[in-house]
């Protein structure tokens, strides 16, 4: 908002009437002595440039390349999952369902990242617990699908187990 205003108006200001109505009369339309359009379409088709004689087919076979560079990496992206196989969700998810096996293709990615080997033997039983911990909450959410606060006790089941695996990875 300006509230520096050099010009302020008040209503005094206001113009009378009849000064108001005799510059409304000055005003006079005056069309141009020629048509102006014909020179201007001149110009607008000398401007415009001409289209390359390209190929028609190359359009429709980069297309179908895209597509097979698409499925196939799909396909390599799926074949790389091993055991950890991804939620199954039917085919309206939910919000919270889809989120949950995001979350859990990004653990499982960082998990292999970080991952290394075995732990020791004092520590197996925290990651079996972790893990099956996991499970149970993604069952829950097969169960209720809508629930937040599973999302958010998987992400910090998820978290914990990652954190685990980070330090025996950098101790």
């Amino acid at each position: 908002m300006n509230t520096n205003d050099n010009n302020p108006r008040t209503p005094d200001d206001e113009l009378p009437d009849a000064l108001r109505w005799q510059l409304r009369s000055m005003r006079r339309d005056v069309a141009p002595g020629t048509d102006l359009w014909p020179g201007i379409a001149a110009r607008l088709q000398a401007q415009r440039p001409q289209a390359s004689a390209r190929p028609r087919w190359l359009a429709p076979v980069a297309m179908a390349a895209t597509l097979v560079l698409a499925v196939g990496m799909v396909g390599l992206w799926r074949g790389e999952g091993g055991s950890n196989a991804p939620i199954v969700t039917p085919a309206r998810a939910t919000l919270v369902q889809r989120e949950a096996e995001g979350m859990t293709l990004q653990y499982q990615a960082a998990l292999q990242e970080v991952d290394s080997g075995q732990p020791p033997m004092e520590l197996q039983p925290v990651f079996d617990d972790l893990d099956r911990n996991a499970g149970l909450i993604l069952q829950a959410l097969a169960r209720n699908p809508d629930s937040r606060l599973l999302l958010e006790q998987l992400r910090r089941t998820y978290a914990r187990r990652l954190a685990l695996a980070q330090r025996l990875a950098y101790a």
